[in-house]
């Protein structure tokens, strides 16, 4: 192994770290951040001296190291650790959804292993690269990825935001095998083609399949608006369970056409409507004209990336729900969501409350759901509890 470099944690700042989050930050750190190795080992401890874990440094990030193992002597220069940790998060996909072939592998901080995120696609694997610890271990993370998934191909999307934090590149192209353009897979019996490097994130959706398996039965012999709706996710399991007619709406014209296509290749075609337009915007056109929905699904990106814009994400909660209650008939559903994880959920709550009296509109809130269990959450990592997510009964105003 090489070289391992210890960090002190100053006085009154090692609880978190010691409770089990994996972050350190700059500025917990005693001294010597400027000398932390460039995505080295980094052994973390305590100011009065007890060992706390081991990950990899980056010193020019707030996050200044990544806790990776808890046990002192741990090689995380090691395939074989990477793919310990790989199989340990297979075996709990296998255990939750047996026999499901496309869902996210690995979570970051979720599954130990902060900075990688897995997608499986049926065979075909999209990986993404957060940090500057995963990124010089990346030929370790191959060996594990092949050893343990023996996937067809893998791409590399690596062009989150997160990357410039950590001085890397953002880019996207395939990583090694036979890689299609497009890949089409299973999602509980519903079709879904996706673009191997194209569309945004890691080209699909999972997070919210839980929510959406539950939501389907309600959709039975109703017509349902899609907003914000990537390619369709929620209005295809909808028809899949009986609804008559479904509304996709995305910004990226590319998304709408997609959901299209996913709808033909499900026997749905001319049940599935889809319009590649600005969210808020559409939905407030279908209030002008007075349009309404048996079902109504708001599933936007995060309105709040930092926690100082969380005030503003609330008053964007509370507008685009208020459109989205006036559009949804009387004795029909609303399913509304969040995925900014500075808006707490009682906030968001609120702002959903306040969006109901405004519009004039009576709800009762009848499932509360979070993100799916292929993206586990640590209960002393608040970051990987992101989602939430609530269905509601609309009524008239009593």
């Amino acid at each position: 192994m090489s070289d391992v470099v210890t960090v002190h944690l100053k006085p009154k700042h090692d609880r978190r770290v010691a409770n089990g989050h994996p972050w350190v930050f700059s500025n917990e750190i005693a001294e010597g951040v400027k000398d932390l190795p460039a995505g080295g080992v980094v052994d973390v401890m305590s100011a009065k001296g007890k060992f706390l874990g081991r990950g990899y440094g980056n010193p020019n990030s707030l996050i200044a190291v990544r806790i990776l193992s808890r046990r002192r002597k741990e090689d995380i220069n090691a395939p074989w650790f990477y793919a310990q940790r790989m199989r340990e998060a297979l075996e709990l996909r296998q255990a939750v959804y047996p026999g499901r072939k496309s869902m996210r592998l690995v979570y970051s901080e979720g599954d130990l292993l902060p900075g990688l995120i897995i997608d499986r696609y049926d065979d075909v694997l999209s990986v993404q690269i957060g940090t500057l610890g995963m990124e010089v271990r990346k030929d370790a993370l191959r060996q594990a990825i092949e050893e343990v998934y023996g996937p067809r191909a893998a791409v590399l999307r690596n062009d989150s935001p997160v990357r410039s934090l950590e001085g890397l590149e953002r880019t996207r192209g395939v990583w090694f095998g036979d890689c299609p353009d497009e890949v089409t897979f299973d999602e509980f019996g519903v079709k879904f083609t996706a673009s191997t490097l194209g569309g945004q994130k890691t080209g699909h959706f999972f997070d919210q399949i839980d929510n959406k398996r539950w939501a389907a039965p309600l959709m039975k012999g109703r017509t349902v608006l899609d907003v914000y709706a990537n390619t369709g996710g929620w209005a295809l399991h909808g028809l899949a369970a009986g609804a008559t007619h479904a509304t996709v709406v995305d910004s990226d014209e590319a998304n709408a056409e997609r959901a299209l296509a996913n709808a033909e290749a499900n026997g749905f075609g001319g049940k599935l409507t889809a319009w590649g337009t600005e969210g808020k915007k559409t939905l407030q056109k279908m209030v002008v004209e007075g349009q309404r929905f048996g079902c109504v699904v708001l599933d936007p990106p995060a309105f709040a990336k930092q926690r100082k814009a969380a005030g503003s994400a609330l008053r964007g909660y509370q507008e685009i729900n208020a459109l989205g209650l006036t559009l949804t008939e009387a004795g029909g559903y609303f399913f509304t969501s969040s995925c900014s994880f500075h808006v707490h959920e009682d906030r968001f709550l609120e702002a959903v409350h306040k969006a109901a009296r405004e519009c004039g509109r009576r709800i009762q809130m009848i499932h509360r759901g979070e993100q799916a269990s292929d993206h586990p959450v640590l209960p002393a990592v608040p970051e990987t509890r992101y989602l939430k997510s609530f269905a509601f009964r609309v009524g008239m105003d009593a």
